[in-house]
């Protein structure tokens, strides 16, 4: 009898017992488990093996009185396993988000704040209990309250003295009136404060491209290419309108008086627009600049070749309206650097300019010259080549002159004009 197995009765090995437990702690033969026991006392408790293979199997743990062997067995199901079905998925509720977004602008039209609206109705004025709370003497403690319905907003004024600006219409106090909801979202101004509604059936408008984005040199392509258009335009011009000698010399003070120029004018119109927005647009009000002066060079140009092509005189006689008409474009795209959020009424500050314009230009022509034309006569020459009218006889030409016969009579008898000359002349 082995001394070290007192007490433990030496199971049989079945030799196609399924190996469960891992390399290296598997039983040994008889005889080096013998010798590895006898070695030392340490291995006749076998709870080491057992606990590895209780890791490596999710089974109860054994006793440490138990053989290897039978710790390493497969453990038998009791009775069958029930499948365990998964619990049912809960659907997510519906989250109740924002019904309106009010947003709060500054002078130029830019967001300075923004709040929530939980729910309607929506009440704004200066007292604590309403959903957007004013600081402005100008407003009263319940001002405005906005009840949405199906397809309008139903817009209910307080008891206030200043009333409420909807865009273009005014709301006197006590009044109440249904706007139908559109794709623009409502601007209201209440006492000196703007207000934007904004609603989440309404589209958002595209995202705009940041200038400063885009890449150094697409930036200044335009630039570029509209001054050096510019610049051929006035060398040319100047190539005509100068001898040949002194040519050199004219180009040179054109440039430099255009240079100049282009810069002052972009300057101050830069200088306003960092006191109104706080931010300069000198590369926008540059652009302006140069396809302005483009476009007045060809508006100055086109209507006389074209008079000259097709003897049509009133084309020159009133290129003036192209100029007014350009010079307001100008203006509008600069002020829109200056005061952004105001396109309509800066579009009327440059249509009221140009009828200005033009309709003292031409009181100021009756004036002059008893026609309301800026031209007694077609004083244009091109080359013959562009000419695409047909010529007229002269035997036509010289009837057409009688008409003139009695205007030029009435001139040569009417000497009041000479009388005061030579009044003048003698007082001399």
């Amino acid at each position: 009898m082995d001394p070290l197995i007192i007490g433990v009765p030496k199971p049989a090995r079945a030799d196609d017992a399924p190996d469960t437990v891992p390399d290296g702690l598997a039983d040994p033969a008889p005889e080096a488990k013998a010798e590895s026991m006898a070695s030392s006392r340490a291995n006749n408790a076998v709870a080491g093996p057992v606990e590895f293979a209780a890791i490596d199997r999710p089974v109860a743990p054994t006793p440490a009185s138990a053989p290897v062997a039978e710790a390493a067995a497969p453990v038998e199901p009791v009775g069958p396993v029930e499948p365990v079905e998964p619990a049912p998925r809960s659907e997510p509720s519906e989250s109740t988000g924002p019904v309106a977004l009010v947003e709060l602008l500054d002078r130029d039209g830019q967001v300075r704040q923004t709040i929530l609206v939980p729910a309607w109705p929506l009440r704004i004025g200066r007292a604590l209990d309403n959903h957007v709370v004013l600081s402005d003497p100008h407003v009263a403690a319940t001002h405005l309250s906005i009840e949405r319905g199906e397809h309008a907003l139903e817009f209910v004024v307080g008891a206030t003295r200043n009333g409420v600006q909807i865009g273009s219409k005014r709301l006197r106090p006590g009044d109440a009136n249904l706007l139908p909801v559109g794709a623009e979202p409502f601007e209201l101004t209440i006492g000196r404060i703007r207000l934007r509604l904004r609603l989440p059936d309404q589209p958002l408008p595209a995202e705009l491209p940041l200038a400063s984005a885009a890449p150094l040199l697409q930036r200044l392509r335009p630039i570029v290419i509209a001054a050096l258009v510019l610049t051929l335009a006035l060398v040319f011009g100047t190539y005509l309108d100068t001898d040949p000698d002194g040519l050199g010399r004219a180009v040179g003070s054109m440039l430099l008086a255009s240079i100049v120029g282009a810069a002052i004018w972009c300057s101050a119109w830069a200088l306003l627009s960092k006191t109104f927005t706080r931010q300069a647009h000198f590369g926008w009000h540059l652009r302006v600049f140069l396809f302005a002066s483009i476009a007045l060079l060809a508006v100055g140009a086109l209507p006389a070749l074209l008079a000259f092509s097709l003897s049509w005189g009133w084309l020159s006689d009133f290129a003036f309206v192209g100029m007014y008409v350009v010079g307001a474009a100008a203006l509008y795209f600069h002020l829109l650097a200056v005061e952004p959020a105001k396109h309509r009424l800066l579009r009327w500050v440059a249509a009221t300019g140009a009828v200005v314009g033009i309709g003292l230009t031409l009181w100021f022509n009756q004036q002059r010259s008893d026609q309301l034309g800026d031209e007694l006569y077609m004083n244009h020459l091109f080359p013959p080549v562009l000419r695409l009218a047909r010529p007229v006889p002269s035997d036509r030409f010289v009837n057409g002159l009688t008409s003139l016969k009695a205007t030029l009579d009435k001139k040569a008898k009417d000497t009041s004009g000479a009388d005061d000359a030579g009044g003048r002349g003698d007082d001399e």
